[in-house]
């Protein structure tokens, strides 16, 4: 077993191209599937479709949110993907429970879509988002500890860069208890995720990391 785990694709490999494509197929379909929670409207009336479309602005609204928190996950994985010089079996491993996070939010996002106002359907969209972002954590670290990547982080670079990595951890978390209070003020706290990354961007330390030589696993 620990053999397997040692094993390496290094980028430019059939199995990295596979594990790479693999992935953004997941987030296609996810992005995709979302547009199936909104229902259609099937009147009898035509002339009531203008009141029908307004009902279904909740399910419109939650799609474009969702359709843009995948879209940054999707970001994210990318930037991974990018500075990836290998991978391994224990990093295609914790890809696994990631990917399935990502794929699951098609559903809390129909829930949200309709029971906008309900406790449980935030709170169950929260955790599915704070399990995925802490999946991606330990494939950063993960990553890190197996020089995975096409550079070596210094100490003050991969503090920066797991503190980036866990700040939706915290949010998200953080919104449950919220969400028992006030769903819609749970949503908007997520917000404070893109403040949180931008203030840690312009707090990057000068020199967060070292290039390797391309192919080196040193």
């Amino acid at each position: 077993m620990l053999a397997m785990m040692a094993v390496r694709y290094t980028r430019g490999t059939t199995e990295f191209d596979r594990f790479a494509f693999f992935t953004d197929a997941v987030f296609a379909i996810a992005m995709t599937l979302l547009v199936v929670g909104i229902g259609i409207p099937k009147l009898a009336d035509p002339a009531a479709l203008s009141n029908e479309l307004r009902d279904l602005w909740p399910e419109i609204l939650s799609f474009f949110v969702s359709f843009a928190v995948i879209g940054f996950y999707w970001r994210g994985s990318h930037s991974i993907v990018s500075n990836l010089e290998a991978v391994d079996q224990g990093l295609l491993t914790l890809n696994l429970p990631y990917l399935a996070a990502i794929a699951f939010v098609p559903f809390p996002t129909a829930l949200v879509g309709i029971y906008d106002d309900q406790p449980e359907a935030v709170v169950i969209y929260a955790l599915t988002l704070a399990v995925a972002s802490a999946v991606d954590t330990l494939m950063f670290v993960w990553s890190h500890a197996r020089r995975l990547l096409r550079f070596q982080l210094t100490r003050a670079g991969y503090v920066h860069y797991l503190a980036a990595s866990l700040a939706p951890v915290v949010v998200f978390l953080v919104s449950i208890p919220i969400a028992l209070v006030s769903p819609t003020a749970a949503l908007w706290s997520w917000l404070s995720i893109w403040l949180i990354e931008s203030i840690l961007g312009r707090l990057e330390p000068a020199s967060s990391r070292v290039e390797r030589q391309v192919g080196s696993p040193s």
